[in-house]
């Protein structure tokens, strides 16, 4: 049995950044640059979509199968 999930979108910190928009650089600057993942704002939008795959569990057999 498959089985599609769909997750709505929602709002999260930025993890590149976390949450400040400026990403953190080598060597200090005098302009800090914005982070290319939020493009600054420390916020994103998070989506899932995913496909289950379902099945019974049959284990395998141990030992030779007798047959009656």
């Amino acid at each position: 049995m498959k089985k599609a999930i769909t997750r709505p979108p929602k709002v999260a910190l930025c993890r590149m950044c976390k949450g400040t928009g400026i990403v953190a650089t080598e060597a200090p600057q005098r302009y800090p640059e914005p982070c290319p993942q939020c493009e600054g704002s420390g916020r994103v939008t998070v989506s899932c979509e995913m496909t289950l795959d379902i099945r019974p569990y049959r284990p395998k057999p141990k030992g030779p199968v007798k047959i009656m």
